[in-house]
């Protein structure tokens, strides 16, 4: 059996896709850091000099499309980077001893244009937070115990697709 699409709703779906889509060929690395010395943190930049551990995703470095603000804190009482998209989580964590952590990034705050989800966990024990796209490593940590499940943080586009 042969499937065919009538030509007015691939049509429909390039023009839906190019109008809610940020364009992905904007995307850059989001680099994964990981610090153990002074202090333990794990760390998300644009900037390629924090690559000591690799490429989590890809972001935008502006507005685009359908994007929100990825609001990045930083404690460093707790040494801890916290993200989000949450305005109101954001507040609450300055008004608790977090500051802006650095230049914001842009993400997708739902799962569309071929976005990933972004997994959220905490370890309270460590006062850290850790950031995956992929879904084995974050089972892997919430079977190891110590970390909780905070959700997605939002969407992202996969670092290993290249747009």
């Amino acid at each position: 059996m042969t499937l065919s699409i009538p030509l007015f709703v691939l049509v429909s779906l390039v023009l839906r896709s190019a109008a809610t889509c940020g364009n992905a060929s904007d995307a850059v690395p989001f680099y994964e850091a990981h610090f153990d010395q002074p202090f333990t943190d794990n760390f998300y930049s644009t900037d390629p000099r924090a690559a000591f551990v690799g490429t989590a995703a890809r972001v935008f470095t502006s507005q685009e499309l359908s994007t929100v603000p990825f609001f990045h804190l930083f404690d460093g009482t707790i040494n801890d980077s916290f993200y989000t998209t949450s305005t109101f989580e954001r507040d609450l964590a300055l008004a608790n001893g977090y500051v802006v952590g650095g230049p914001d990034t842009f993400i997708y705050p739902t799962q569309i244009c071929g976005s990933i989800p972004f997994f959220r966990l905490y370890d309270s024990a460590l006062t850290e937070h850790f950031y995956t796209t992929n879904a084995a490593v974050q089972a892997s940590m919430l079977a190891s115990g110590g970390w909780a499940d905070e959700g997605v943080a939002g969407y992202v586009l996969d670092a290993n697709v290249c747009a």
